[in-house]
């Protein structure tokens, strides 16, 4: 669906441009033609769903306190998590920094900036998220067999015992 949406804005932007440079164009040029809509094929590839098991580093061992004593901007929550699979088997370690943004009345919000490395390559993700348990971030790349990610990723934070769930929509390119 991300496909079908980028497509059409590429399109949209191209018959934009089009109209642009015809309407600048003395009135003897040959108009340009618009071009062809995007095959409707693109559209119907479906989504890779990854989900995995999360055991957290404890928060006291990932948290910086740069200024004053307790979160403040610019504050950073620097992790190191194991991935495991649904047989609890280490698979994978996610990795990154959070940088804290803004307090807000019930926590803060930061801005993270992380990768997960998985057998066969590697996802990067980032995104604006606050201290709640979910955090959604978009996948912003990868390597090796995840050369072309793009999408979603979820971190679910699971209580107090430092668990939690991981979900990574890999939309198709």
């Amino acid at each position: 669906m991300r496909k079908s949406r980028w497509v059409a804005g590429i399109a949209a932007g191209s018959v934009v441009a089009t109209a642009a440079v015809a309407s600048s164009l003395s009135a003897t040029a040959a108009p340009i033609p618009a071009p062809a809509p995007a095959p409707a094929a693109a559209a119907a590839v479906e989504d890779t769903v990854l989900r995995y098991d999360i055991r957290f580093r404890p928060q006291e061992d990932n948290y910086v306190d740069l200024g004053s004593p307790g979160p403040g901007v610019g504050d950073l929550l620097v992790f190191q998590d194991r991935i495991l699979d649904r047989r609890g088997r280490q698979v994978g370690v996610e990795g990154g920094s959070c940088t804290i943004t803004a307090l807000l009345e019930d926590g803060f919000q930061t801005h993270c900036v992380g990768t997960v490395s998985l057998p066969g390559g590697q996802i990067a993700f980032q995104g604006l998220v606050t201290d709640a348990p979910e955090k959604r971030m978009a996948v912003v790349g990868g390597t090796g067999r995840y050369q072309t990610a793009a999408g979603e990723l979820t971190v679910l934070e699971l209580g107090e015992d430092e668990a939690g769930t991981l979900t990574i929509r890999l939309a198709r390119r």
